[in-house]
């Protein structure tokens, strides 16, 4: 089996390739940045191109392909790249298209890098193809940028908020988007990705602290959150990841009894809890 990855180089697509590599999966992914192509596994191919601005060399890393698995970086063109996609994978006769979307999709559709999620997944559901769509929930691993404050100045500054979200170990995305790319039985289903529980923002300090071995306070003001990562990402997304936390503040995004029923189902067990993430990272970072 030959799998398709666009979206293979960040914090999902890294366990997923592996995973599928375990799995004896040939490995095909589409990067726009040659440096991101040597860290790929062994035995990976990459395919060096902008789908935007040359769909039609892009059109051949989709032949001879059994599979695609999709997930956009949030930028400015996310919309145009993913219909693309959806129509080069058509074009290709792909038999299996996955897509990553996000959780609370219809909730949060008014913010910007939300979204297109919406358009995409309408062309996804509509192009004949065999596909599944999986929805995640905050990311566990957006801590890792929490780092510098976590162990130098012993607050926690993630604003998750005081409602919660049912946040997601990028591992289990990954674990579940090889499950759908390699076996049957998930046609036209969408799932929700999520972890075990509800957690706020005072939630995620306390499983620091236990982590660390002292006192994390939870500083959940989003102003000084935006300042901390306004150097590393485009003014538009800044403030666009701003609203999205406010939107939090409000209403959290909350899962229910049966999202983790059907994951739990989906994986064969249950997903992997917080505080055994936070204990991983404080040891590395210890280390």
């Amino acid at each position: 089996m030959r799998v398709l990855t666009i979206g293979g180089t960040g914090k999902v697509g890294k366990p997923l390739l592996s995973r599928l590599s375990a799995k004896g999966v040939d490995l095909r992914v589409i990067t726009r940045a040659p440096n991101r192509a040597s860290e790929l596994p062994t035995g990976a191919e990459a395919i060096v191109v902008d789908i935007v601005d040359d769909p039609d060399t892009a059109l051949e890393a989709f032949k001879g392909v059994d599979a695609v698995f999709m997930l956009n970086a949030a930028s400015a063109q996310e919309t145009v790249e993913g219909l693309l996609v959806v129509a080069l994978a058509r074009q290709a006769g792909i038999g299996r298209f996955v897509y990553q979307s996000v959780h609370c999709l219809e909730e949060m559709a008014q913010l910007p890098h939300i979204a297109p999620k919406l358009v995409i997944e309408r062309a996804v559901q509509t192009s004949g193809m065999d596909y599944t769509i999986l929805r995640p929930n905050h990311f566990y691993q957006n801590d890792d940028d929490c780092r510098f404050a976590l162990m130098n100045s012993d607050v926690y500054i993630q604003p998750i908020g005081p409602v919660g979200c049912w946040r997601v170990d990028v591992r289990d995305i990954a674990e579940a988007a090889a499950i759908v790319l390699t076996t049957d039985g998930h046609s036209g289903e969408t799932y929700a990705i999520v972890g075990p529980e509800n957690l706020t923002g005072e939630d995620c300090a306390e499983a620091w602290g236990k982590a660390l071995g002292r006192q994390i306070r939870y500083i959940g003001d989003i102003d000084v959150w935006k300042e901390g990562v306004r150097p590393f990402i485009p003014a538009w997304l800044n403030f666009d990841l701003g609203l999205m936390h406010y939107a939090f503040a409000e209403r959290g995004m909350q899962a229910t009894m049966v999202d983790l029923e059907r994951l739990s189902k989906l994986l064969g067990r249950g997903p992997r809890n917080f505080q055994s993430y936070a204990d991983e990272k404080a040891e590395e970072w210890k280390s």
